[in-house]
């Protein structure tokens, strides 16, 4: 392979990996994206109440290699407080992310909110909020960011 070869494909590999960190492409129903598009808000305690549950936002997680993560996602509100619940967990790389790094950003109305994603471990907080019928399911509490 000529060096000039090499050079070229290094050069699209690069501007490949910088657009995708640098451009938002949102998540369009199953299909993931990267960054979110929409404004930016101040990190702030909110009172989700307003926001119907079982609405439908998008979650942008930080990977590992540096390329944002956003999925279509749903929502659960129990008094104020928003939740996401994930099926399937073991089978989604978003949980994994999270896992890593809880800092996420959410899409709710053209607005980007940061979070700070907090698995609920505790049992009967799980059953409160999602009822016992699904067993399986994790429960993520957003909370506002620590920093």
């Amino acid at each position: 392979m000529s060096k000039q070869i090499v050079y070229g494909v290094s050069i699209l590999i690069i501007v490949t990996y910088m657009l995708l960190r640098l451009a938002p492409i949102d998540p369009v129903e199953r299909r993931p994206g990267t960054g979110l598009s929409g404004t930016l808000t101040k990190p702030m305690d909110l009172d989700w109440s307003a926001l119907p549950s079982r609405s439908k936002i998008y979650l942008q997680t930080k990977t590992w290699y540096g390329i944002p993560h956003s999925v279509t996602t749903t929502t659960i509100v129990d008094d104020g407080v928003l939740y996401i619940p994930c099926g399937r967990c073991d089978r989604k790389r978003w949980p994994k992310n999270v896992t890593r790094d809880p800092n996420v950003l959410l899409k709710v109305q053209g607005k980007l909110f940061p979070r700070r994603a907090i698995l609920i471990t505790d049992v009967a907080t799980k059953h409160r909020i999602l009822d016992a019928r699904h067993e399986g399911v994790t429960l993520y509490r957003m909370d506002k960011p620590a920093h």
